[in-house]
């Protein structure tokens, strides 16, 4: 982003510490939104409750966050071009946190979802811009260290998000969940404004809006994204899923056609002819299976069938996640000395690993065999994700920053929507398979069936239960004992399905570079960027 006739900043020491600063400024922001993702989760239940909400129509809270968060991240390097990274951060942030107060505020549920699409349409532009934010300061041999700390919040937050949610929730009641963002974003306001200095929007051409690529992408992202977040619903074959999918299809086809024709379009699909940053993409996508699909698996199981409280599962998860957060740094520099490809590839065997020991998981499995799954991916991602990011960001010249942010956003959000959807099937399918088979003596006609009905009937009567009582009881106890087996067995392979998918993400990892990333040339100056 350099301009013809600047001169080098001769304060270098000020020049390292505003760096940090914007890092610690970009952290604040990051986290909040981040936390979001995840937080709501657990708090659902109440949410129905206090509006007398049926499961339907509560989904929309967490839908329309995903489909305003998805739909405005594609807009975040254009706006940069318009209005530079200070002032898109700092109305980034400001439109979260107004969200968040609606959110609290919110009267009725339809009033929740608008307020959760305002929030999101902030939180969507936070992230990409703040990754550009920290590439576009930090050279290339420093760049992962510090995308390694500021990845913390991107993945340490949603991890946090049901531990914070369970509590805020049990203390001060759901709406405590969005009130604590108005202080915290408050205070990134005020650090915002304060610290980041002003840049230049864009690099002194003005860059057209890309009106028809924006609608088509934005057709096919909700389409899909309505289309995976009901197929397993509402059924992969029924007439809503399908109509979306064909919307979705077809407005994907024209978009990439539009993007062909068009000088300036809301992606750069150009940068994917960089093989550095399309392997990256598809790692990430890989990755972003685990992540979300790791965290939609074990927590349901933990819910459903070893019966622990919300605040209970988060505090199992909670190890797992710090193990994320000390671990990122620590791989950005054994990127930084040995390349990404090693660290990403150790990143993926240990992730696959977490997935694979859960084949086995059953209500028997004690706390330490959850436990311990969980810091092994920890271990995973924290190698994993630092690495991919920085190879991503460093292939890419510093002016696409925005862009390449913004791409890998919206990659991990729609691969993340993916891989929920796609284990959520299996889940669905493969419980139905194993009810067929371990329940087949449901009808009461099967020997073995009745064998063990007459095992438990002899022990209930036993209690001093009536026969008639004792029969029935005996029935419903091993009825229920058939459907928790065909239930525990469906989430063991769905945790198998999800390490294969994991497993797949080597393949384009072996084609990343090996050498570590080098200076080229000094870092953009102050009154150039963001510096």
């Amino acid at each position: 982003m350099r301009t013809p006739g600047a001169q080098a900043v001769p304060d270098a020491v000020s020049h390292v510490g505003y760096q940090w600063r914007v890092l610690g400024v970009v952290m604040i922001g990051t986290v909040m939104s981040a936390l979001d993702s995840s937080i709501v989760n657990v708090t659902l239940p109440n949410m129905m409750a206090s509006f007398g909400a049926s499961v339907d129509d509560i989904e929309w809270v967490v839908t329309g966050y995903m489909l305003g968060f998805s739909t405005f991240m594609p807009l975040t390097a254009w706006l940069r071009d318009k209005l530079g990274y200070r002032t898109l951060y700092l109305a980034s942030l400001t439109v979260f946190t107004v969200g968040s107060v609606l959110c609290g505020l919110a009267p009725n549920l339809p009033t929740l979802v608008v307020a959760r699409v305002i929030q999101a349409i902030g939180g969507g532009a936070i992230t990409p811009t703040g990754m550009a934010m920290i590439a576009e300061v930090f050279p290339p041999k420093e760049r992962g260290r510090a995308l390694g700390l500021w990845g913390v919040g991107v993945i340490v937050g949603p991890a946090l998000g049901p531990t914070i949610g369970g509590y805020l929730t049990a203390a001060f009641g759901w709406r405590s969940i969005f009130n604590i963002n108005l202080p915290i974003g408050l205070l990134g306001l005020f650090a915002a404004a304060r610290i980041l200095r002003h840049d230049k929007p864009g690099a002194g051409v003005a860059r057209k809006f890309d009106l028809p690529g924006f609608l088509l992408l934005s057709t096919f992202l909700v389409s899909a994204l309505l289309a995976l977040s009901n197929g397993n619903h509402l059924g992969w074959g029924s007439r809503y899923v399908v109509t979306c999918a064909l919307i979705a299809s077809v407005s994907l086809v024209l978009f990439i056609g539009v993007e062909q024709m068009v000088e300036e379009g809301i992606l750069d699909l150009e940068l994917f002819k960089n093989s550095q940053f399309s392997v990256a993409i598809a790692v990430t996508a890989a990755r972003s299976v685990a992540l979300y699909g790791g965290t939609f698996l074990l927590p349901l199981f933990l819910r459903n069938y070893m019966d622990r409280s919300e605040i209970a599962t988060g505090l199992l998860l909670l190890p797992g996640a710090l193990v994320i957060g000390m671990v990122m740094p620590f791989s950005a520099r054994l990127a930084e000395r040995f390349g990404p490809r090693a660290t990403t590839i150790a990143g993926l065997a240990l992730t696959a690993w977490f997935m694979w020991s859960y084949r086995t998981v059953d209500i028997t499995t004690s706390t330490w065999d959850v436990l311990y799954p969980t810091l092994i991916r920890g271990l995973g991602l924290g190698l994993l994700v630092t690495p991919v990011m920085t190879a991503a960001m460093n292939a890419v010249p510093t002016t696409k920053a925005g862009m390449a942010s913004s791409m890998l956003s919206l990659v991990q959000q729609v691969a993340g929507s993916i891989g929920i959807a796609m284990l959520a099937s299996v889940l669905g399918r493969r419980m139905t398979f194993h009810l067929a088979v371990v329940g087949q003596g449901l009808d009461g006609a099967g020997a073995s069936f009745q064998a063990t009905v007459r095992t438990v009937s002899a022990s209930a009567l036993e209690l001093g239960m009536a026969p008639a009582d004792a029969a029935l009881t005996a029935r419903s106890l091993v009825a229920r004992h058939i459907a928790e087996s065909a239930g525990v067995l469906a989430f063991n392979d769905a945790f198998l399905v999800g390490a294969a998918v994991v497993v797949c993400g080597v393949l384009p990892a072996l084609f990343l570079s090996s050498t570590p990333p080098v200076r080229r040339g000094p870092p953009p100056q102050p009154h150039e960027s963001l510096e």
